[in-house]
């Protein structure tokens, strides 16, 4: 049997960087994507790893990273992970600002999984790792657009889990709170006293992905107090909004 391939988008750095460390660490032949060709160059000559420089929030990108998988032959792992910023405060949102945000966040996760859903499917056993956000599952007013993709992308994740199970096929849905990445420093958050806890590194959060990978899949928030807003999100929706939500 050939030695199984992995697939991690925004994998040049933070979260998507982590995983692709230890898919390596456990014999996979692994594939990283990122937008930064000279950065992905060079990591993917320090890690001997195969880089893809392509942007999945257009076609022309995923076709890309398609057709290198396609070439492989096989995919075992599909780690969506790629994703961006652009959270936007009370009502300053623009449409081309969220389509932007919805391409990268959202569609992009759904177009490869469908792309190469029949590669997975022939895996012997093959698994998903769709990382989306904290933010997703309770409302924030400091993230409106960004939030939003990231529900859509939860939602998503979810039905996925159950659809995939009838075809062997284990999902993971990550819902991260606050992890210290490059894109995502946190700087204000490490700069306070006691809200520095909440802030959980890059190392933490791969830890409890691959630890549910491992017991089969399922739901991970990576710092658990993250679920409690959640919770409280579904059960009373009306009084957290009203009493929790920050306003701006």
């Amino acid at each position: 049997m050939s030695q199984p391939v992995a697939l991690v988008t925004g994998g040049s750095a933070g979260i998507g960087l982590g995983i692709a460390r230890r898919l390596l660490e456990r014999g996979c032949q692994v594939v990283i994507t990122a937008r930064g060709e000279e950065r992905l160059r060079t990591l993917a000559g320090e890690l001997g790893v195969t880089g893809v420089a392509a942007d999945v929030a257009t076609e022309d990108g995923r076709a890309t990273i398609v057709a290198e998988i396609r070439r492989l032959g096989r995919l075992d792992w599909l780690v969506n992970n790629a994703g961006t910023g652009g959270g936007t405060a009370g009502l300053d949102v623009d449409v081309e600002r969220a389509r932007r945000v919805l391409e990268t966040n959202f569609y992009s996760h759904v177009a490869l999984t469908h792309e190469l859903w029949p590669l997975l499917r022939e895996a012997p056993r093959a698994r998903v790792i769709s990382v989306s956000s904290s933010l997703g599952t309770y409302s924030s007013s400091g993230s409106i657009t960004y939030g939003a993709s990231k529900a859509a992308l939860t939602s998503w994740g979810r039905g996925l889990a159950v659809a995939a199970r009838r075809a062997g096929i284990e999902v993971t849905l990550v819902n991260p709170g606050p992890v210290a990445t490059t894109t995502f420093p946190h700087t204000e958050l490490l700069a306070h006293r006691w809200k520095r806890r909440l802030v959980i590194d890059v190392e933490r959060c791969v830890d409890d992905v691959m630890r549910t990978v491992d017991r089969g899949g399922g739901e991970v928030w990576s710092h658990p107090i993250f679920r409690l807003p959640a919770v409280l999100q579904a059960v009373a929706p009306c009084t957290y909004d009203r009493f929790l939500v920050q306003r701006r």
